[in-house]
């Protein structure tokens, strides 16, 4: 939109630029953005150095869920190995053709 904007004429400062950027992500970058705001000075903040720290956030998420990824089937797994034990309905049935002889 910015891009576009520029086209047409219309100026935008560094500080404008960064705070629309901000903006315009979703919730789950809710927690980086505020940190942003809080330690950095948005008026002097370069666009690079913002895509910077926002593309090392997202590789940190993407290995995150990657991570989640490789550990789910394990516990899959696990979850097929448990049995339920018969013991008990083996032995009332032996008991039962005892009996029944």
């Amino acid at each position: 939109i910015t891009n576009a904007l520029l086209g047409l004429g219309k100026v935008f400062g560094k500080d404008e630029l960064v705070r629309k950027l901000l903006g315009c992500l979703n919730d789950e970058w809710e927690p980086k953005v505020t940190a942003i705001e809080e330690s950095k000075d948005l008026k002097t903040m370069e666009i690079e150095e913002l895509l910077g720290s926002l593309m090392t956030h997202e590789v940190k998420l993407n290995k995150k869920s990657a991570n989640l990824v490789e550990t789910k089937p394990q516990e899959e797994r696990r979850k097929d190995i448990a049995l339920k034990s018969t013991h008990k309905e083996e032995i009332s049935s032996d008991e039962e053709l005892e009996e029944e002889d």
